[in-house]
């Protein structure tokens, strides 16, 4: 923004200053609501904190009448379980698919497409400690399904368009 340095301007500056000095305090005061959606899973383990309820809960208790304790409010992230999945993407291209899905524990799936273009990746894991590596380089329209079944052994493929239009498979 420019202003011409006259002298009856100099008001006008300072308001211009004041309005902007109002508008940052009435920003820092600007609510929104969470971005965690509570879940519920059937035998997870929520961290209890401990309430006190004073003379609430023994008046309460007098009167004849029960109370049912707060819930205490945890993200999705802080839920643990007995064991751990992990699934991790790494995309770099245009169009590119992936569904990664796990049921049991300790399952760990990694997808990586590097300079890809309209790839479809499924991975299906269904037990316990599957593993999982795949990388696409430079790959365009592959479709590709990884299915485990509880006790399989560990899957780790690299799959590349080579520059003369052949594709390579390591497995």
């Amino acid at each position: 923004m420019y202003f011409p340095l006259r002298p009856r301007l100099a008001k006008s500056l300072v308001g211009a200053a004041a309005l902007a000095l109002t508008m940052s305090v009435a920003s820092q005061h600007a609510l929104a609501e969470t971005a965690y959606i509570q879940q519920s899973q059937a035998g997870a383990r929520m961290p209890v904190q401990s309430v006190s309820m004073g003379s609430v809960m023994s008046g309460a208790m007098q009167a004849g009448r029960s109370i049912a304790a707060p819930t205490p409010r945890v993200a999705p992230e802080a839920i643990t379980q007995g064991g751990r999945n992990i699934a991790q993407t790494l995309q770099i291209g245009n169009y590119n698919n992936v569904a990664q899905i796990q049921n049991g524990t300790n399952n760990h799936s990694t997808v990586g497409i590097i300079a890809g273009n309209a790839n479809n990746v499924g991975v299906l894991q269904n037990g316990n400690n599957l593993r999982s590596n795949l990388v696409l380089l430079n790959t365009q329209g592959l479709s590709v399904g990884v299915i485990q079944p509880n006790g399989s052994s560990p899957i780790n493929m690299f799959i590349a368009r080579l520059p003369n239009g052949g594709l390579l498979i390591k497995r």
